[in-house]
């Protein structure tokens, strides 16, 4: 089967990882899978890049007259979070789909902002012709333009006066966006596939494709390199002290309004006020571990003693720290993933997270760790003190493991993915490509 993946970049952010890591999964498993980006950084030869798009002399400098005159420029709004704004992609894809006469089963889209808008998905199916499967790295495949509605129900209707853009204006570019989604996407073969069941309800509720189908399919994870290891073992590679109770949590960008860092600063105070008056815990036997971008400020203001590695891109590396924490922490408060829970969980680190994205597909109170309501920091430290003062935390480890090896291990997901896959090729009439 000739599966082609769609995703801006291949290795760089989770969402690139995870489409990243279904593309080589497929592939193990035998079948032909490519993946197309804007910014490649593996070096694998299945990775493939476009050609920039290459205007005529005249063309180009039309435009940047255009650029230099105020009333002809065409200037974006300004957002408050990350937006797709469904622009042109400035890719030859007339010049690469014309290199590309051989067949494909699957087309399956991932993160494609910048890569891909609306009027390109309906040129890549009318190209190939064949099924297309859309990874939902986030909401932005059903808004109009967001990728975290943050509560705004504009995506259940038909998007407009959109508060990330602070428009007022019904006709904006979100529902721009919203109504050039829906005609030139609503009527093609379009399966989503969500990794967890926040997903699966999101767009149930979404105006543009809650009747399509959607798939809840996790994403796979090496379950090699994230597994139990002895605590010691990976305390000592990372020069860890060996003898406190060790809690992890990190994010890509630690300072990203969704990762809830400033939920986990109150949680953790109120932990440390927990064990002012503990028997069996006090403060200084308490270490943070702390990875991603833009934190070294945070670790000062947060009442333990602890260590900031860094945005930790290996995944050995990042495997370590899970292995060498007593307690995997995540407070996010919106996410599609997060994939560090599942990861976490892969290496028997009991996990406490709010109840949000992913995190109940996985966690369960007192078997896998601990989930906390939705925003409250209180919860949260109860958890984080709970995990921590287990007196023997075997069994939750081993069955931190067993939970996410049955959502996430490769060979399993891989066989759900060709099994839609599959069913979508008999449902639009072709037969897979040998």
């Amino acid at each position: 089967m000739r599966i082609l993946h769609y995703s801006t970049d291949d290795v760089s952010g989770g969402a690139a990882k995870a489409a990243y890591r279904l593309h080589t999964a497929l592939r193990a498993a035998g079948q032909q899978s490519q993946l197309i980006v804007q910014r490649k950084q593996s070096d694998d030869d299945d990775v493939l890049t476009l050609p920039p798009l290459q205007l005529n002399p005249w063309h180009a400098r039309a435009l940047r007259w255009r650029q230099r005159i105020p009333a002809l420029r065409q200037e974006l709004p300004r957002v408050n979070y990350m937006f797709n704004f469904n622009q042109q992609p400035q890719w030859d894809w007339q010049a690469f789909l014309a290199q590309d006469q051989q067949p494909a089963d699957i087309l399956c889209l991932h993160w494609i902002t910048g890569l891909l808008d609306a009027a390109a998905m309906r040129r890549l199916y009318e190209h190939y012709r064949c099924p297309l499967v859309w990874v939902m790295a986030d909401q932005e495949p059903m808004t109009g333009g967001c990728h975290y509605a943050f509560g705004c129900e504009g995506f259940t209707q038909s998007c407009g006066r959109c508060p990330q853009l602070a428009s007022t204006t019904a006709q904006d570019h979100s529902r721009q966006t919203w109504e050039e989604k829906r005609r030139q996407l609503s009527d093609l073969p379009l399966c989503f596939v969500a990794p967890t069941s926040w997903g699966v309800k999101e767009l149930k509720r979404s105006s543009l494709f809650g009747q399509h189908r959607v798939a809840l399919l996790p994403y796979p994870i090496d379950t090699t390199t994230f597994r139990p290891l002895s605590p010691l073992v990976a305390r000592d590679l990372l020069q860890l002290p060996a003898d406190k109770k060790i809690i992890f949590f990190g994010a890509t960008y630690l300072e990203d309004r969704r990762k809830g860092m400033t939920h986990l600063r109150d949680a953790l105070g109120q932990l440390a006020h927990t064990l002012e008056s503990d028997s069996q815990l006090k403060r200084e036997d308490v270490f943070l571990l702390v990875a991603g971008l833009q934190g070294r400020s945070l670790l000062p203001q947060l009442p333990f003693a602890g260590k900031y590695v860094g945005h930790l891109n290996n995944e050995l590396t990042l495997a370590l720290a899970y292995q060498a924490a007593d307690v995997f922490v995540c407070p996010s408060l919106e996410d599609a993933g997060p994939m560090m829970i599942p990861e976490a969980l892969l290496c028997g680190t009991p996990t406490v997270a709010f109840a949000m994205g992913g995190a109940p597909d996985l966690i369960k109170t007192g078997e896998t760790g601990y989930l906390a309501a939705l925003g409250d920091a209180v919860d949260l430290a109860r958890g984080m003190h709970s995990l921590l003062t287990q007196p023997d935390n075997t069994p939750m480890r081993e069955a931190a493991r067993a939970a996410a090896w049955q959502a996430h291990a490769p060979e399993l997901v891989t066989e759900r993915h060709l099994h839609l896959y599959q069913s979508l090729l008999t449902a639009h009439g072709n037969s897979p490509v040998h």
